[in-house]
């Protein structure tokens, strides 16, 4: 239990509420509140401290943190309000809200506080992240690179080596990921920096290299029980090292792990002449699938949707299954369609649980 849980932020809400009416201008204030009211998942009254913060003070930093939580979070919508302000009707009211996508209010911000080139990283990361959701790697490429001369970071670096390796530019990917890995802190241990790492080494021929990076996740991932083997499995497979690949596989529950690895596996068999082994896992699956479809549509309890939906997905699961083996005795080798994962964190500035507890408003 870290010491953020021990604390009673509803108290903390309530006094701080206090303090935003002897003093509705503190900006500061009213950004520390939205943080506390986040902690008690009161996202609506976040809104509206940020929200209000900016509108008094439109600086770099209550525009930044609004602009954040609009891509992060989307925007609530007031259904039923009274004849009163915002802040008022709050307080007398249960009020109605629905949230929507707020990703051009966001990205407007954002890219406005950019024109005046921030001294901060985030608003870069962010706005790399704004980029890459939009599928425009050249202009992530461009806003991370910026981010990276501020400070480097896990996610910097990571999302940088992701639109490198969409653009095919596999040797400076694996550059960023291989730093990006060695970035990991507590607010962010992701593995999936070094797995993209180990996928660009496999994938530039780079045998060895890509074999001690395997080698290392699989004793990271047991050790932080991450459960990455399936994926690390396909590193060797890239490699077309089949008993490596096997060797992995045959020891995962396969009840846990989706069959979208079976091509690669089935394939490593069948050049290993272990055909009876990719009939047994197949029949194994398609079983199990065919009994728990059974259970549902059997279930009185269950809705007709659900269970319309259940058996279309497990029709299209054992179809999928039945091609693979199909498809691998014709000797067709299946192709590692890798996707790097996107790094994120918490960049709301000011947050004390990942940042700073008492930042300061003009070092961004």
């Amino acid at each position: 239990m870290s010491k953020y849980d021990e604390k009673d932020f509803e108290k903390i809400a309530l006094q701080m509420q206090k303090q935003v009416k002897e003093d509705p201008n503190n900006v500061q204030l009213r950004n520390e509140l939205a943080i506390v009211f986040m902690e008690i998942n009161q996202y609506e009254d976040a809104f509206f401290q940020l929200q209000t913060a900016a509108e008094i003070k439109p600086s770099v930093q209550t525009l930044y943190n609004l602009g954040y939580f609009y891509f992060a979070e989307g925007k609530p919508i007031i259904e039923d309000i009274g004849s009163g302000s915002f802040e008022e009707d709050a307080e007398e009211e249960e009020m109605s809200y629905t949230w929507e996508i707020a990703d051009k209010e966001a990205f407007d911000i954002v890219e406005d506080l950019l024109k005046n080139k921030p001294r901060h990283y985030f608003p870069y990361n962010v706005m790399g992240e704004m980029y890459i959701k939009k599928e425009k790697y050249e202009e992530a490429i461009g806003i991370l690179e910026e981010a990276i001369t501020l400070t480097p970071s896990l996610e910097n670096l990571n999302n940088l080596g992701l639109c490198y390796y969409k653009k095919g530019r596999l040797p400076e990917a694996a550059e960023c990921f291989r730093k990006a890995h060695l970035l990991r802190s507590s607010n962010n241990y992701s593995l999936f920096p070094f797995l993209s790492y180990g996928i660009c080494l496999a994938n530039l021929g780079r045998k060895s290299e890509a074999k001690e990076a395997a080698k290392e996740l699989l004793l990271l991932s047991e050790k932080e029980e991450e459960e990455l083997e399936a994926d690390i499995a396909e590193i060797y497979y890239i490699l077309e090292d089949y008993e490596e690949v096997i060797k992995i596989y045959s020891k995962l529950d396969w009840r846990f792990y989706s069959e979208e690895f079976f091509p690669t596996y089935f394939y490593s068999l069948w050049k290993l002449s272990k055909t009876q082994e990719i009939e047994e896992l197949a029949s194994k699956t398609i079983q199990r699938k065919e009994k728990d479809m059974k259970e549902v549509l059997q279930d009185p309890e269950e809705e007709e949707e659900f269970k319309i939906e259940c058996e279309e997905v497990t029709k299209e699961d054992i179809a999928f299954i039945k091609n693979t083996v199909k498809e691998v005795y014709w000797g067709k080798a299946p192709v590692v369609r890798y996707e790097p994962t996107l790094e994120t964190r918490c960049y709301l500035y000011g947050c004390f649980r990942h940042t700073d507890v008492n930042p300061s408003y003009f070092s961004i």
